[in-house]
């Protein structure tokens, strides 16, 4: 199978990123490309989601498998293929984008981005989504098809490592399921400790595995969810403050308007007669 679309330069100038061309290629033992330098002006995303095939970098040939995949800079000499034997179910897009990413910016020093990533983490949806409007395409889609590029590529800096990346991706996935029972029991009275406990690791290395995950550390982790929630009782409900700062996690009331004024530059009252409905 192979789908392959090309688009036109959008309408609009100032998307943060936008597809140029994008395909699924699958029981295509043929594909193989080898571009010279400074022919290909734009990223080039490849994500493996079946099958196996290669990528060359620097004269060492690294495989592809399910859950492997590889950007490209713009002007970067690029070959890789597919396994004649095994042929890969592979998605990919050429994309231009203005933004800066952490991910981008490697491909752009090394010349080659090569990582793992989570084939659950919705990325087929979108992709397909991006394939039904590019096959019928009309210019009122071209905002989502940059909102749904854009989503693909934050999906893939929350779910992907390096190929020889210092946290794998299941533990990833171990740590973003902690920090979804953290956030959705914010009132609990949690500790790095209790935390760790429930991830299955030391306070140690729990706090460098969500940090590194996260981008934050637990406890800062924690103080957001439950300023989030407190704001939301206040906007919904009429809740006295003292009732919103236990459910949200705070054992004294004046310990919460203190962090509260501190955060939002306001007492929670206050805050409540400009966001409640």
């Amino acid at each position: 199978m192979r789908k392959h679309y090309v688009l036109p330069q959008p309408a609009y100038a100032h998307y943060v990123c936008y597809p140029e061309m994008l395909g699924h290629y699958s029981d295509f033992p043929q594909h193989a490309e080898r571009r010279s330098e400074g022919f290909l002006n734009s990223y080039n995303l490849h994500m493996v989601f079946d099958g196996e095939g290669y990528v060359f970098q620097e004269g060492e040939r690294i495989p592809m498998k399910r859950g492997s995949g590889f950007l490209f800079p713009r002007g970067a000499y690029q070959q890789y293929g597919s396994d004649p034997g095994q042929p890969w179910n592979v998605r990919w897009v050429h994309f231009a984008t203005a933004i800066s990413l952490p991910m981008l910016e490697e491909a752009d020093q090394s010349r080659g981005y090569f990582f793992t990533f989570d084939p659950e983490a919705g990325y087929e949806p979108v992709f397909e989504e991006m394939y039904r409007l590019s096959t019928a395409y009309e210019n009122r889609s071209e905002p989502r098809l940059a909102t749904l590029l854009y989503e693909i590529l934050v999906t893939l800096m929350q779910n992907s490592e390096p190929l020889h990346g210092s946290v794998p991706l299941e533990i990833r996935h171990s740590i973003r399921l902690t920090a979804d029972r953290i956030h959705s029991e914010c009132e609990r009275p949690w500790t790095l400790e209790t935390m760790a406990r429930l991830a299955g690791y030391s306070s140690y290395h729990f706090l460098r595995l969500f940090r590194t995950t996260m981008g934050k550390t637990p406890n800062r982790y924690l103080s957001d969810c439950r300023m989030a929630r407190a704001k939301l009782l206040l906007a919904s409900t009429e809740l006295s403050v003292a009732q919103v700062a236990l459910q949200s996690g705070f054992n004294q009331s004046s310990y919460f308007i203190k962090v509260f004024r501190q955060l939002e530059g306001m007492p929670p009252n206050q805050y409540r007669r400009l966001f409640s409905s």
